[in-house]
């Protein structure tokens, strides 16, 4: 009984300790990530802004995308361990479409 008793309880420690690990890493991670937006020109359709998508998609550390033709606009969450804005931008000339750079933000109104 004691010998299960001692079983029991590692393997509650061993769970414990690797969850630990678990949450150090995502917060880690999460840290990493960065969203940028990018105007891209050349898209005319919402096939344009899936081939933009699947390019993106396609890079190692690119959580999310979303491209729209009609703003000339592409939002990218990234892993900066991973990949770059050079990168991303180098997949989106790569299918075809205009980088212009990074999208002006607008002012704040005070």
């Amino acid at each position: 009984m004691r010998k299960l008793l001692t079983m029991i309880l590692s393997g509650l420690l061993l769970v414990a300790c690797n969850q630990t690990n678990q949450s150090e890493k995502a917060s880690a991670d999460v840290a990493a990530i960065k969203t940028i937006e990018i105007h891209v020109t050349g898209m005319t359709c919402e096939g344009c802004e899936n081939t933009v998508m699947k390019a993106v998609n396609q890079l190692d550390g690119v959580t999310e995308s979303m491209a729209s033709h009609v703003d000339e606009l592409t939002v990218v969450s990234f892993d900066t361990t991973l990949t770059n804005y050079e990168a991303i931008a180098a997949a989106i000339e790569q299918v075809g479409y205009t980088v212009e750079g990074p999208a002006l933000q607008p002012e704040p109104t005070e």
